[in-house]
């Protein structure tokens, strides 16, 4: 089952608010799904809480704390039938989350050199983190990690070179790659994360950047690597960067925040008609 958004901490120091919330949805739904406000454009979306598209994450109510059947989530306006759900509603809420390596949320390098990886990419990721993820392809460089040192172009991505020793070579066309957006930066107004594209993790997990600007109103605060060998842990170059974890396959998380929470008063565009 796929790990979904994790309650972590509150900016503002914070208990969970828990709320008992109308829901609508057509099928099931999992715990840890960002849930919002979706525009009033029909009856069944006014007053609940739907769920959130990812690449968009505006309206935010919070983040479903029980897993629902169909059944469950099928509100019916017309005829009074409410059903409600657990929700943390917290507008200062930062959310622990996993870093997709599906597919459908990586990119594939055209270069062999461990060091530096070529696609084209959104500009900007100094400080950010790079990781090979599994292709299918024991002889390339799957495991290798490394912190964004320079940004040559949109397409080169280099690592910071004082930790870049003990990494394998990578293979053009075939080696797949995910980048960690840095923590407090964003591409565009109001943050610059999405979750997943991917069917099945969509609303639960994070994706990395890609080639264009991603459209999410959230931001990252930390990242983090965790394993079987460690406990989670957040990155740091002196000690993660330029190295190999393919023995490990680690998972890696990012503590991300939803800048345009519908209880945050920051002026943002509301969906009241």
């Amino acid at each position: 089952m796929a790990v979904g958004l994790r309650w972590h901490y509150d900016v503002n120091g914070a208990e969970p608010i828990i709320r008992d919330m109308r829901v609508y949805n057509v099928g099931a739904l999992s715990k840890g799904t960002a849930m919002c406000q979706a525009a009033c454009t029909t009856e069944e979306a006014a007053g609940c809480a739907t769920v959130a598209a990812g690449n968009v994450l505006s309206n935010i109510i919070g983040v479903l704390q029980e897993d629902l059947t169909a059944a469950e989530c099928l509100s019916v306006v017309a005829t009074g039938v409410d059903k409600y759900a657990k929700l943390i509603i917290n507008p200062g809420a930062v959310w622990l989350a996993k870093y997709s390596t599906h597919a459908d949320d990586d990119e594939v390098t055209t270069t062999t050199t461990a060091k530096i990886l070529t696609q084209t990419m959104v500009a900007d990721h100094e400080r950010g983190w790079a990781y090979i993820t599994d292709s299918g392809s024991s002889a390339g460089g799957f495991g290798n990690l490394f912190q964004i040192g320079a940004t040559g172009t949109t397409a080169t991505i280099t690592a910071a070179t004082s930790y870049d020793d003990n990494m394998k070579a990578t293979l053009a066309g075939v080696d797949t790659f995910i980048v960690l957006p840095a923590p407090y930066t964003a591409d565009v107004v109001g943050g610059s994360v999405s979750l997943s594209a991917a069917t099945g993790i969509a609303s639960m997990q994070l994706a990395g950047y890609q080639t264009t600007a991603a459209g999410g109103d959230a931001v990252i605060l930390e990242n983090y690597i965790s394993s079987t060998r460690r406990s989670i842990e957040p990155l740091v170059c002196a000690k993660h960067s330029g190295e190999n974890y393919s023995n490990e396959d680690p998972d890696f998380w990012g503590d991300v925040h939803f800048s345009d929470h519908l209880l945050g008063c920051t002026g943002q565009t509301r969906v009241i008609d």
